[in-house]
């Protein structure tokens, strides 16, 4: 699974001075397509080339509408027109050119919860959603029901890995080595490591969260066990497949039919030899195929990260919630796609203090709009937070 990239953004760092009013200023010349009248860092237009700046304003002109009035201050804005609102970063360099330009996904502005989820309910064939609040339901559909949830099965792998730790089994220091069987392809970084590199738990824990790193995560399920983690997840552990095996079987349409016909017994040898080859990146980027992937109920993953929120890493990428500041005290976040499959799943502190769950899964034939369903997702935890 490739790590979800929900921001429709682009972001280019550099060292930045305040410049007051300034800020507002640009932000509604930019989206008004007077950016002619804003003078762009060159080091920023190196990274972002003049076309593509315009095609991305021309997009959110389109998808916002005119600007009726922009909150903030400093780096960080809320720019909100009759339709949507959305999060925004702006800054100058000492020469009073823009040097860092950043927007998050635009949320459509929805009058009550009911709005906020005939959205979610417009984003494919089958999609589920689940909100709590200290354990209580506040919204839900389908959440009982298994989907296919991508890369976000890798909660239960923390979660078998933090019991062996709390057990005492295991510590976050303790040292692993990669070995060839656990290379898978991306998303991460791991992959490319040399085989024998020494991975902390933690080092390995950190980068299956925050940037989906499927070899990692193939190399803790190596280490805890095949059968512990799956009966963390509550799957039975034939249907539970490494990344690797996963890419296998997808790219293999013959031994991706086999796997699936066979008995419970005779899954695991197909899917290990499969595995045996790492299949080529392109072979995999097709449509979700029916029975190979992780299939999750909603409440269950819930469940499974509710006591693993609290951990630092879990709180390193925030998903779709990094558009939302001010709304919640700590976000942590762990989500899944491939082609036509997609979930976002938050454990949330609202201001106060209170601890929610929000999640959401959306399968479907066809590719899913990721920052549609970015900003509906947005919209409806804003719905939850009795904001419009």
């Amino acid at each position: 699974m490739r790590f979800l990239a929900v921001l429709f953004a682009f972001l280019f760092p550099a060292g930045a001075v305040s410049a007051g009013d300034e800020e507002e200023r640009a932000l509604r010349a930019l989206l008004s397509r007077g950016d002619d009248e804003v003078v762009m860092a060159p080091a920023f237009l190196d990274s972002v080339p003049p076309e593509t700046l315009s095609q991305v304003l021309d997009g959110l002109k389109d998808a916002i509408g005119p600007v009726a009035r922009i909150d903030g201050k400093g780096r960080d804005y809320v720019v909100q027109s009759d339709t949507h609102r959305m999060p925004a970063r702006i800054a100058f360099d000492a020469e009073g050119r823009v040097s860092t330009l950043w927007f998050g996904a635009p949320e459509p502005r929805v009058t009550d919860l009911a709005s906020a989820e005939a959205l979610l309910g417009e984003l494919g064939q089958d999609v589920a959603w689940l909100a709590t609040r200290d354990g209580a339901v506040i919204s839900e559909s389908r959440a009982s029901e298994p989907l296919a949830v991508g890369s976000a099965f890798k909660i239960g792998v923390l979660a078998t890995l933090v019991d062996e730790i709390e057990a005492g089994r295991r510590d976050w220091a303790e040292v692993v080595r990669l070995q060839e069987r656990h290379r898978s392809l991306p998303s991460g970084r791991m992959q490319g490591y040399p085989e024998g590199a020494p991975v902390t738990l933690h080092s390995a824990a950190l980068a299956m969260i925050a940037e989906s790193d499927n070899t990692a995560t193939d190399l803790l399920i190596d280490l805890l066990g095949h059968d512990a983690v799956a009966e963390r997840l509550g799957i039975a552990p034939e249907d539970l497949l490494t990344t690797r095996a996963f890419f296998a079987l997808k790219a293999d349409e013959a031994r991706r039919t086999d796997w699936r016909a066979a008995s419970p017994a005779d899954k695991p040898a197909i899917a290990a030899s499969a595995a045996e080859t790492l299949p080529a990146l392109g072979a995999v980027t097709g449509p979700h195929a029916q029975g190979i992937e992780w299939y999750l109920p909603l409440d269950r993953l819930c469940a499974l990260g509710a006591p693993l929120a609290s951990l630092p890493l879990m709180q390193v990428n925030p998903g779709p919630v990094v558009g939302q500041p001010g709304l919640w005290q700590s976000v942590a976040y762990k989500g899944g796609s491939e082609t036509g499959v997609l979930n976002f799943t938050a454990w949330l502190t609202d201001t106060e203090g209170r601890q929610h769950c929000t999640a959401l899964t959306v399968n479907d034939p066809g590719a899913i709009p990721e920052i549609t369903a970015a900003a509906a997702f947005g919209a409806f935890l804003r719905s939850l937070h009795g904001q419009p």
